[in-house]
């Protein structure tokens, strides 16, 4: 996977490297974590907060040569922000002021800075969770002020299509929306570079397109096995 990351980022004409994958390691067992740490994984996306909280303490318990950053990919609770500050490197999922607001509170009181991304509904599937594009600027003017978190960009997870090709418009105005809204985030608050998008299915497209982050589950580890531990 990390060469057809690398062997993507050359048809793009990107920088080798400008691409981080992040393994989609939901409901996967910790052995097949440590195979993908082993084949020279450090990143590792998780969906639920209990189950990715069993990983990362047990993943603290080894003696590891190199380090591992987790990223949280899913819906959020407002009330399970205690659980999640400081825990992971960046919370990709932040969707409203009010679990910013709570994110920020925790932050403040655990003494940390939590890297953020701001998560934006593209398309109109009722299941995918999301800021409307319309109320993204207003969210990220808000988020800036609350000094305990660093917005380091977007996210977002397009409809679902058979064909990777189906994604790329939504990709373009990922992309669009960043260089659109970059002026709203000041330096110390954030780099606001990235963009996380692309899947199993679209990931090379969404390199194509400026992803900084993909998240790929599927290609990695297989179909879902609902194993934790």
């Amino acid at each position: 996977m990390l060469a057809r990351i690398r062997q993507a980022e050359l048809r793009a004409n990107r920088q080798p490297g400008s691409v981080e994958l992040i393994a989609v390691s939901k409901t996967k067992s910790f052995e097949s974590i440590m195979q993908a740490y082993s084949a020279g994984v450090t990143h590792f996306g998780e969906n639920y907060v209990q189950e990715a909280a069993k990983k990362i303490e047990k993943m603290k318990t080894l003696d590891l040569k190199g380090s591992t950053y987790w990223h949280l990919i899913g819906a959020l609770q407002t009330n399970k922000s205690k659980f999640v500050v400081g825990k992971f490197e960046t919370i990709q999922s932040v969707d409203r002021i009010e679990l910013a607001n709570a994110l920020n509170t925790r932050a403040q009181q655990a003494g940390v800075i939590q890297n953020i991304l701001i998560q934006v509904k593209l398309g109109d599937e009722p299941t995918k969770t999301g800021v409307a594009p319309s109320l993204a600027p207003e969210l990220i003017k808000r988020a800036v002020n609350l000094k305990n978190l660093r917005l380091e960009g977007l996210m977002t997870l397009p409809p679902i299509d058979a064909e990777a090709e189906s994604s790329r418009k939504f990709f373009v105005q990922l992309r669009e929306f960043r260089g659109e809204w970059a002026s709203l985030v000041a330096a110390p608050w954030g780099s606001f570079k990235h963009l996380s998008m692309g899947t199993t299915h679209d990931f090379e497209v969404a390199i194509e397109e400026g992803a900084t982050m993909v998240r790929v589950g599927t290609a990695i580890f297989g179909q879902r096995d609902f194993q934790t531990l």
